[in-house]
């Protein structure tokens, strides 16, 4: 056998141990699956939940609902609002440590963030969950402000 036939030989056994391994790199070590999560529940996922414990004929609990009303609609994309009628669920009120309506508890996921019991202006309420979603948003690298004669450690 020559040099040249030699050759020839090693080249395609090298072809055929590269093409096999690709093909058993591809079958036996299958691409990542993607996660498959719609867009909405991603957006319901970051959304602050507020319940409001209402009691039906509650001068001050009617109050209460018609803020949570006009918060809804302004604040849709960030909030769920929900209305709990302590008649209805007592249990549900308990468990959230509720003795009497008004009463308003905001959670971000699971955790409890803000509670107030009675009767709250529009205002209030409004300047408390702004409060409460500036909080929440992402700080990215350059949170901190600028303070004159300081350089930042990058440049």
């Amino acid at each position: 056998m020559t040099h040249e036939e030699r050759a020839v030989v090693i080249k395609r056994v090298f072809f055929l141990v590269l093409a096999v391994s690709i093909v058993a790199g591809v079958y036996f070590f299958p691409a990542p699956k993607k996660k498959e999560t719609s867009s909405k529940s991603e957006v319901q996922d970051k959304r602050l939940i507020v319940n409001h414990y209402h009691l039906p004929g509650d001068p001050a609990s009617e109050q209460i609902a018609d803020v949570m009303n006009h918060i809804k609609k302004k604040y849709e994309s960030y909030l769920v609002v929900n209305r709990v009628d302590i008649k209805q669920s007592p249990e549900l009120a308990k468990a959230q440590g509720v003795t009497k309506a008004p009463h308003v508890t905001v959670f971000s996921g699971s955790e409890k963030i803000y509670e107030f019991q009675g009767p709250a202006t529009e205002v209030q309420v409004e300047k408390k969950i702004e409060e409460i979603l500036r909080g929440l948003k992402r700080i990215d690298k350059n949170w901190r402000p600028p303070v004159p004669g300081m350089k930042s450690a990058g440049g």
